[in-house]
């Protein structure tokens, strides 16, 4: 993926993440789900640089119901809130599948070459 492409891949993915978590964060706040656990996960993200887990930690705040806590850069963590760990798993996967690699295409690992 050339990095012009990965920049419209993740611009397009963001936009259909913010859609799709605006829908799920409009839903719950017109019809709460009194099983609903809103509480914090720990995200560990691949190698990147640190404008890289910057960008995906801003990415992840702009997502109605998330938000970034703190970003570890020495163990590759993030502490994210979410407005329903109940889906935590689908959200770590959509973070990865969906952001991860355009970010590291367009920043870099942070690894030595």
């Amino acid at each position: 993926m050339t990095r012009p492409v990965a920049a419209i891949t993740l611009a397009c993915r963001f936009f259909m993440a913010v859609v799709r978590s605006g829908v799920q964060t409009t839903r719950t706040i017109l019809r709460p789900d009194p099983a609903m656990q809103p509480g914090f996960i720990d995200y560990r993200f691949a190698p990147m640089t640190e404008a890289g887990a910057t960008l995906l930690g801003s990415l992840i705040t702009l997502t109605p119901g998330t938000t970034t806590v703190d970003i570890d850069m020495a163990s590759r963590r993030m502490c994210i809130h979410l407005l329903d760990t109940r889906g935590a798993a689908a959200a770590r996967d959509e973070i990865r599948a969906e952001f991860e690699e355009p970010i590291r295409v367009l920043f870099g690992t942070g690894e030595p070459v």
